[in-house]
């Protein structure tokens, strides 16, 4: 986790605005991340599609997979392919069924890049000495959105919305022939608190979920001839004190 440095007050950012807005630079990624980096990102260019989507839509691609988290000791154990679940107050456009995406691919859940970010992540996080002693599950998201000339990209079509998590961190991984995908976050009234456009690697955003809402702007193609990409990492934390230990 040393490899992945940081000086951005993210703490102090979600305690005051129970959100925090991250630029790509402020992750100095370290030369020995470069070979995980780029199958990393080669990964997004294996996801399926999302059969969830109403009206026959294509326009979005995705993976998904759980971990154990035990920060106290950093043991990170990736659990067996699950179902995702979110509830239709949550989430009122595809919540309140069991929602079966294809899981992470082993060399992408092995990556040592993903797994120091998933620590990294935790460690700014305004959550209580005790709890960093019991377990936390741990959903990773992989997204890709693609925008057409005739099926406009929508990230989240679902609107404005909590994920559900105690606590989201939205990592852009590329942006290509895109013009929308702007990132709002939200008070609990709806009532706008930031914007902004994730256009360069790694820009990020942490999200205390509970106190926010967010969402983000359709995707369409700046060149309509080609389709806009939009591939982003969500990663999810949720205190589980009684989750069981994968043997």
């Amino acid at each position: 986790m040393d490899t992945i440095l940081k000086e951005h007050q993210i703490s102090t950012d979600l305690r005051k605005n129970k959100y925090a807005l991250v630029t790509g630079e402020e992750y100095p990624i370290h030369l020995a991340f470069t070979e995980e980096l780029e199958e990393l990102k080669a990964s997004w260019e294996n996801l399926e599609g999302d059969k969830y989507i109403k009206d026959g839509g294509t326009f979005r691609q995705r993976r998904f997979g759980l971990f154990y988290f035990l920060p106290s000791n950093g043991e990170l154990i990736l659990m067996p392919p699950a179902h995702y679940f979110q509830s239709t107050e949550t989430n009122t456009y595809a919540g309140g069924i069991k929602r079966h995406f294809a899981p992470l691919t082993e060399e992408f859940s092995k990556n040592k890049f993903l797994l120091d970010l998933i620590k990294f992540n935790f460690q700014y996080f305004p959550v209580e000495v005790q709890l960093t002693e019991q377990a936390w599950e741990v959903d990773v998201h992989q997204f890709r959105i693609i925008g057409k000339k005739d099926e406009e990209g929508q990230p989240t079509p679902e609107g404005i919305h909590h994920d559900g998590d105690d606590f989201n961190v939205i990592h852009l991984m590329q942006r290509k022939n895109v013009k929308g995908g702007e990132n709002k976050v939200y008070d609990n009234e709806k009532n706008l608190l930031a914007s902004t456009t994730l256009t360069d690697f790694m820009d990020s955003v942490f999200v205390w979920d509970p106190y926010v809402m967010h969402g983000v702007s359709p995707i369409y193609p700046e060149d309509s001839t080609q389709p806009a990409i939009r591939d982003v990492m969500v990663i999810g934390y949720n205190s589980k004190p009684d989750l069981q230990r994968p043997t």
